[in-house]
């Protein structure tokens, strides 16, 4: 009965797993097809829809010229990455902080960020607005990227990757003479890369993705993100064209996946490593 049971849990689990998967790639599968499909008389029919007919590169050229595709594909590169960097590197030594030292306020201080999460990201609007019109940061690039540099949401899962860690591996370590930035980033970090990993995914997709923030302090065309300017031109060219529109969230989503796909093995295993060998 045992055994029976626990097929019974991995069968159910696995459709489970299906039904997910299906659900999060079919938006992206019928996109693929509608943008390859030389004849698009079956985009609203199904099962149709979800394969291309007449595969065709078209609407992919037509989105590279009709709309300046590659400089907010740039755009989007440079925004996304500084705010990953910035987040990694804020997050990383404050995270390490409320680990592993103590000092006077803490817990306070963390409980303060953990309030800052459960506010919606709407809230922080204008007041970062004012800032950046204070600090002449309206319409740049350091404007987009320095509110979101500062994720509460990053140190909170920074701090309980290094929490996580064995205190005596990092007490060896001080003992062999490593001050404590030698222990942070020569022995903590490398003993957390997964976790720095998945951050760094989920704070370069959610920057890749991000429209509200970039649309309110970004007005040059040539400074727009991809999220932004697609949707600004779907009043353009691709106002008449689905094919075209789709061809465009293909074309933003693959760099995302390209680099996914690249780094996934550097953020899934981290490399043993002891307190000598660190330091």
């Amino acid at each position: 009965m045992t055994h029976t049971h626990h097929l019974g849990l991995q069968s159910s689990r696995a459709v489970g797993i299906a039904l997910f998967t299906l659900f999060a790639i079919f938006p992206f599968a019928w996109a693929t097809a509608v943008a390859l499909s030389g004849n698009t008389s079956f985009m609203w029919r199904f099962p149709q829809g979800f394969l291309a007919h007449q595969i065709t590169p078209e609407w992919f050229l037509r989105v590279v010229v009709a709309i300046p595709f590659m400089t907010y594909l740039r755009n989007s590169l440079i925004m996304a990455g500084g705010t990953t960097l910035g987040v990694l590197l804020l997050a990383i030594p404050c995270g390490f902080a409320l680990a592993q030292m103590q000092f006077s306020g803490r817990k306070v201080l963390f409980g303060v960020l953990l309030v800052t999460l459960m506010l919606p990201s709407e809230t922080m609007l204008v007041p970062n607005f004012i800032t950046c019109i204070k600090l002449g940061l309206l319409d740049s690039y350091a404007g987009a990227m320095l509110p979101n540099i500062a994720s509460a949401f990053g140190v909170f899962l920074i701090k309980q990757a290094f929490e996580d860690l064995p205190g005596e591996t990092l007490d060896a370590a001080r003992v062999d003479g490593a001050s404590e930035w030698q222990v942070l980033w020569r022995v903590a970090v490398p003993l957390t890369l997964p976790m720095i990993g998945a951050l760094a995914v989920l704070t370069f997709v959610t920057s890749w993705n991000d429209y509200l923030w970039p649309a309110v302090v970004l007005n040059s065309q040539n400074k727009l993100p991809l999220a932004v300017g697609v949707y600004h031109d779907l009043t353009g060219p691709f106002a008449t064209s689905t094919s075209m529109l789709m061809a465009a969230v293909v074309l933003s989503v693959l760099p995302v996946l390209a680099g996914f796909a690249f780094t996934q093995r550097f953020f899934l295993a981290a490399p043993p490593l002891t307190p000598r060998q660190a330091i």
